[in-house]
């Protein structure tokens, strides 16, 4: 009888017990070697008494303790206590059974279940694939461990156990605590027949039934006892999930007949084709991936309903009308933007007209001093007048005195001059500048 504080095989100290069942005790223990926790499962004597048994449980164990898979709890160690009672060495985890859950819940929603019972069967394909079969498989049998990023995964528990078991005692089945060679409420009619060879499809009955009860809160199958119930698995049809809840979709409904089939020929014959197609269900009825999928494009089968009932995230809001309310305040910021910056360039933008006139008085005046300071370069040249720099120059080349005098007396009034009769005649060779008036002004222009 194993206590606290008990050290078996020298290195692991048994600190609480976790649970107890009808293939033995679970009990939390530190290594004291490494100073790490971990989860010792004790099995029952009879598999000490019987030595091929025993070496099967070892051969098994070790190969599941090479399945490398999240969905299969990891097994670190094996060996047998001071009294030669087998026990594993497994990974502790945090969490709760798949049955405490449904005790909890009662039923899980379609998408959830699809998604949960597809994890445990591609756990379950990485152990097909090396010969194992697990043929004990019930809810507390799957746990759902949280996990270092807080995310909550079912993990497979007692990989090999119920094999090597029944090589032991083929006749020993617990009704009440689970048994053996698999609990009655889920062995498969091959396993109720008590065939042999039995193979992975009997997992996949034993998920099927898994499911049913998922998504319904009752067993397909049920019998006043132990041998009632065996004859109802072998013989009775069960009744259609979608009829004992109608939330179930009709496709899932379908699949859970489709894995209840009661001939192994016609019954869903992998795994990994049981967790196709309950990847797929779980996508169309959330309206979103698998999150298990990897991120591409789907084909037509997994085009996603358009009234999904189910999300793997819960979201705030219609997607359709935030996209909707994005495009518009866009289209309106961007509206805004262009208004603002063309009136900002409109009132920024020089006057063009005004700087061009008044660049070209200003080159006038340029001029008028540059020809005055040729002709008399003692001389101080005057400012015009407004009426002055209005008037076009021809040219800033200095000309000789007589035909300058030539030229004024031929030239043609200018449109902005005064009349040639009006003028004043031009001063002889030689005489002075005239005399600035009061008000800053010329009494005639520079030639």
């Amino acid at each position: 009888m194993m206590q606290a504080g008990d050290l078996i095989s020298g290195k692991y100290r048994l600190l609480r017990q976790l649970g107890r069942g009808g293939m033995g005790s679970v009990w939390a223990a530190r290594n004291e070697l490494t100073d790490r926790d971990f989860a010792v499962k004790f099995l029952l004597p009879e598999l000490a008494r019987n030595r091929d048994a025993l070496h099967r449980f070892f051969l098994e164990a070790r190969a599941c303790g090479q399945i490398k898979h999240p969905a299969v709890v990891a097994v670190y160690d094996m060996g047998q206590a001071e009294d030669g009672t087998p026990y594993l060495v497994m990974e502790l985890m945090e969490g709760e059974g798949f049955d405490q859950r449904l005790a909890r819940t009662g039923v899980l929603r379609p998408g959830e279940a699809c998604a949960a019972i597809a994890y445990i069967a591609r756990g379950l394909e990485e152990a097909h694939v090396r010969g194992l079969v697990h043929r004990d498989l019930k809810p507390a049998n799957v746990f759902f461990a949280v996990d270092d990023r807080g995310e909550t995964v079912p993990r497979i528990l007692d990989f090999g156990v119920s094999k090597a078991t029944a090589a032991a005692d083929p006749k020993f089945v617990r009704t009440n605590t689970g048994a053996v060679l698999g609990s009655p409420a889920y062995m498969s009619p091959e396993q109720a027949r008590g065939d042999e060879g039995i193979d992975a499809r009997s997992d996949v009955w034993a998920l099927g039934i898994i499911l049913y009860e998922a998504v319904t809160g009752h067993s397909p199958f049920d019998g006043s006892n132990y041998n009632q119930l065996m004859v109802n698995i072998m013989v009775e049809r069960h009744k259609p999930a979608n009829e004992m809840n109608p939330a179930v979709p009709q496709e899932l409904s379908e699949l859970i007949d489709h894995a209840l089939q009661k001939e192994v020929s016609k019954r869903i014959p992998t795994a990994r084709e049981l967790a196709n197609q309950l990847e797929q269900i779980a996508a169309r009825i959330t309206g979103t991936p698998y999150p298990g999928m990897p991120t591409r494009h789907r084909p037509s089968s997994m085009a996603p309903s358009p009234t999904p009932t189910e999300t793997w995230v819960d979201v705030k809001g219609g997607r359709k009308d935030g996209n909707t309310l994005v495009w518009v305040s866009g289209t309106i910021f961007a509206c805004s933007v262009i208004a603002i910056g063309a009136v900002v360039i409109a009132r920024t933008a020089p006057p063009v007209a005004d700087v061009a006139a008044r660049s070209t008085a200003v080159f006038k005046q340029a001029q008028l001093r540059l020809t005055e300071t040729m002709k008399h370069p003692a001389a101080t040249m005057p400012a015009p007048t407004a009426q002055e720099t209005a008037k076009p120059t021809s040219s800033a080349i200095q000309l000789d005195p007589k035909e300058r005098e030539s030229l004024e007396g031929s030239a043609a009034p200018s449109a902005s001059a005064p009349s040639a009769s009006s003028a004043p005649a031009s001063p002889p060779q030689g005489s002075s500048v005239p005399k600035k008036k009061k008000g800053g002004g010329v009494t005639r222009p520079g030639f």
